[in-house]
């Protein structure tokens, strides 16, 4: 089964309505007038971000009441968890990209996130345990497209400024390019509900929810490292 072509615009509407290149962050970054010890500090904050992704991720797929549903989004969640690699667990290969780009990892304190992030885990808690299952993997969906986007910034803003050659770059790297299929892949457990119109407006709403949060995480991002 293909993915609702109604669904997938709504997913792509609502990542370019974000206009992440004209983002002060990315605006910032891209134009090579972050320092990379901005871009560290930045990095360090959002590490707590990656270690914390995957709980709400597994609430999410447990209160999926379709076993068939799940099977690629287990998938997708044993990618998190590195498909059993301790190094490649997505929590450790952002901690590998901070040491590669000269920061401290030893920095990043996953029990003490700057209040920015502990408002989107928080957000994401709560809505992957009391939203409806729809409204929730439309909310990781636009999640997941957002950082194809977000990944694909990153990684060439790293290259440009010649802090890391391409194949050194961790995290983003591969996010850039599995991330799309995920996004498709928490779509498809409500393909069959996009026909209805009251699931058809949660969806909307847990796409653009999804997308916005986690645009606003950078927001504060910017905010933390001109202040």
């Amino acid at each position: 089964m293909s993915l609702h072509p109604g669904l997938k615009d709504c997913l792509e509407s609502s990542v370019f309505n974000l206009k992440l290149a004209e983002h002060p962050y990315f605006r910032m970054l891209c134009s090579g007038k972050m320092s990379k010890e901005q871009f560290l500090k930045s990095q360090i904050e959002f590490a707590p971000l990656v270690q914390f992704f995957n709980r709400p991720m597994a609430q999410v797929i447990a209160n999926i009441p379709d076993a068939v549903l799940r099977i690629a989004l287990v998938d997708n969640l044993w990618e998190e968890h590195g498909k059993g690699v301790p190094e490649k667990v997505h929590g450790k290969t952002i901690m590998t990209l901070i040491d590669r780009l000269g920061g401290d990892a030893s920095m990043v304190d996953q029990n003490n996130p700057s209040a920015n992030v502990r408002i989107f885990n928080e957000a994401l808690r709560g809505a992957s345990a009391f939203e409806s299952y729809r409204f929730a993997a439309a909310m990781f969906s636009g999640i997941e497209r957002t950082f194809v986007d977000v990944s694909s910034l990153i990684c060439q803003a790293i290259v440009d400024n010649d802090w890391l050659p391409a194949e050194r770059i961790t995290h983003y790297a591969l996010h850039k390019e599995i991330d799309i299929q995920h996004a498709e892949d928490f779509l498809m457990v409500v393909n069959h509900d996009w026909a209805h119109p009251d699931h058809q407006r949660v969806i909307k709403e847990g796409v653009q929810f999804g997308s916005c949060l986690f645009a606003n995480v950078y927001t504060g991002f910017y905010h933390n490292i001109v202040r």
